[in-house]
This record gives C-alpha cells, structure tokens and sequence, in this order.
C-alpha cells in the first residue's frame, strides 16, 4: 500500500514537473541594424515590469523563455538599445516569428545633440566629487545566482544644482566567483516613477562597457570619451551582461551608510525594486561648471585639504629584496599608489586607516596606521607558508 501511494506521489511531481517544462517557450533569434544588418550586441530584452528578460550576446543572437500559463498573447516583447528606436512584438505574433531564429531588425534611432548652454557669465570647470564610498562599514549589495541577463544594481547620486560632466566611475569588489563579468554602466535620469530610474543620459549612442577580471578589487572607469553631462541628480547602475566561466553568480560589492537608497531589476526590461535605504559605494570625478570666483575657491580648499593629509611611506620587501608593482590601497579614502622599482610607495593616511598590499601572485598584505610615518611590509607568496 505504502509503495502505491509513493508511487501515485511520484507520477504526480513528475507530472507537474513535464507540465512546467511544456509551459515554457524558447524565444529566439538574431538582432541586426536594419540599415547595415550587422549584428547588435547586448540589447534588452524582455517584457516589461514581468521579470522576463535577456540580452542579446556580442553577436546579436537571443534566447528569452516565456512561460506561457503566466503571460498571455498581448504581452509585448519589447528590445530596446542605445542608438536604436524601441522595437515592441506581441508574444501571440512571437509565437510565430521566433520559432525559427529570425533576423529582428531594429532602426537607428535619430541623432541626439547635447543641449548647448548659453551663459553671460564666464564659466569654468573645476574638478568636484560626488557619490559614496565605503569607510572600512561592513556594508554591502550583491548579485547572486537569480539575477538574469540585464539585472542592475542602481544608486542615486545627490548632486545638488548645476550642470557636470561625468570624468570616472569608481566602484569596490569585496567578492566575485566568476571568471570574469562584462557589465555595463547606465546613467540614468531620476524621472521614472516615484523619482526612480528612466531616462538613459548616455545620449552618446556607445555602451559603456567593463569585463571585471576576479583579480579586480577597486575598479576606475573613464567615463570622459561619452561626453555624459548632467543636471541635477541622478543614477549609477551597474547592469550585467555576459558571465564567464562554470562558477555561479555571486558579485559582492561594498556599499555606503548614506541614507538615498538602492535599487535593483532582477532582469532585462524589469521594473526596479528598492533593496535597501543604504547606497551602493558608486564615486565620481566630475568637472562642474562654476563662476571663476567660485572655482578659486574651491581649488584652494582642496588643495588646503592636501597638504592636511598625513602621508606614509617604505618599501615592499619579498625575500630580502625590494619588490616593485606593489598596489597599496587605502581602504578609507580608496586612494591607491603603486611600488616603484625599487620597491618605494608613499601614500595619504591617518591613524587607524587600514593599507592593504596586493600583487598578483603574492599573499594580500594589510596594516592598520599607528602613529609610525614609514612602515615596511614583507610579502609572501602566495602558496608558500611564511619565509
């Protein structure tokens, strides 16, 4: 008796189970430009607000899987890309169109020229940064094994009145399994619902695109070549595009104790989710456009701030010798300096700030700042026990 309910229980799971794959549907073809029909890499995907989506890969090729029992006829596919006009197709059309790996053609979208600012004033720019960083907190946002192609992880940035160009995007990796990942970076208006993120500001028509390597633990990207300017503030998303290798997603980033919020999509053309009231460690060099009076003085606070700032110095030792392409990075300010060849570095640091020294192939070194000015550091190996 015991083995025919088992048996009865069995069939039933395994019928539930030939049920869910049956109510999935793969969806699938190439995206080319209409004009050129040259393939278009990484475009989103997906239908909107449902949590479906994908992205396209590097040679315009796209799987999406729809289940069928939860998303009815007059769904839109929707494939949107920066450069292109938003292309929508109905899933009762798709189910007739993707079935056998067509050609999606999309149309390049018109051109768009930044606004040109007219001012009688004389304006100049002048270095200021914005955004977050991590102070040594135990704070941190992720992505873990659920998030699809074009999941993102957003934060919005204050930035206070007037108008910036964005120079680089700095970000800090406490974790990454994976091989590598290729991201994206989105700037985004905060114009959507209840001030989250909408509008792309990239209006260069270029992805902005980083394979992040395992290695990497404090990332700079130059942001300068997309001529990205702002008004106002706005959002730093990280979206993800491609993982390498067999391990599983797993992306630790640091966060901030600042109190503006983090957002995320799970997926392609997703609806963002607010995840925390914390802020992810996103921090940006920009030039802002000031009055020369106003840039004098804000030049001169910052380098008054400089030669405040207590710097520490020594060497890099491995096996008695001085070890040079030492980076030394300060967990506190994230300012970061490298061993010259003869294994000397200097770099700003207070008491209580933690140094940590890396080099591919070495044990990763850290010291805690006393009220020594020089201090030494002997690296190890990094499969060798101590010499």
């Amino acid at each position: 008796m015991n083995m025919i309910r088992h048996t009865t229980v069995l069939l039933m799971m395994l019928s539930l189970f030939a049920t869910g794959i049956a109510a999935q549907e793969i969806y699938k073809g190439k995206v080319i430009d209409a004009v050129t029909n040259e393939p278009i890499p990484y475009v989103n995907i997906g239908i909107v607000d449902k949590g479906i989506g994908t992205v396209s890969d590097e040679d315009g090729f796209f799987r999406l899987f729809i289940d069928r029992t939860e998303i009815g006829d007059e769904e839109l596919i929707h494939f949107s890309s920066l450069g292109y006009q938003t292309l929508n197709i109905s899933v009762a059309n798709a189910a007739y169109i993707l079935k056998e790996s067509p050609n999606i053609q999309m149309r390049p979208a018109d051109i768009l020229l930044n606004e040109v600012v007219v001012s009688n004033g004389s304006l100049v720019p002048v270095a200021d940064y914005i955004g977050y960083r991590n102070n040594g907190q135990k704070i941190f946002g992720y992505w873990k094994e659920n998030m699809a192609l074009g999941a993102e992880l957003s934060t919005k940035i204050r930035a206070g009145k007037g108008r910036r160009q964005l120079n680089n995007l700095e970000f800090e990796v406490w974790e990454n399994k994976s091989d590598s990942l290729l991201l994206r970076i989105n700037i985004y208006d905060n114009d959507g619902v209840l001030g989250r993120p909408k509008t792309n500001l990239n209006t260069s028509q270029k992805n902005i695109l980083y394979t992040l390597k395992r290695e990497n633990t404090l990332v700079k990207i130059d942001l300068t070549p997309y001529d990205i300017e702002v008004e106002g503030d706005f959002y730093v998303s990280l979206e993800l595009l491609k993982l390498y290798g067999d391990q599983e997603l797993a992306l630790v980033l640091a966060a901030s104790d600042s109190d503006e919020g983090s957002y995320r999509k799970y997926a392609s053309q997703d609806k963002w989710h607010k995840i925390s009231d914390t802020n992810m460690a996103y921090y940006l060099e920009t030039s802002k456009l000031v009055s020369q009076k106003k840039a004098r003085k804000m030049e001169a606070k910052l380098a008054e701030a400089k030669l405040e700032q207590r710097k520490i110095s020594g060497f890099t030792i491995f096996s008695g010798r001085m070890l040079p392409d030492v980076t030394i990075l300060n967990n506190r300010t994230k300012e970061s300096v490298t061993s010259d060849k003869d294994g000397r570095y200097s770099i700003h640091a207070d008491k209580n700030d933690v140094l940590f020294f890396s080099k591919t192939g070495y044990k990763r070194f850290y010291v805690e700042i006393d009220k020594k000015d020089f201090v030494n550091v002997p690296m190890q190996l990094e499969n060798e026990s101590d010499r």
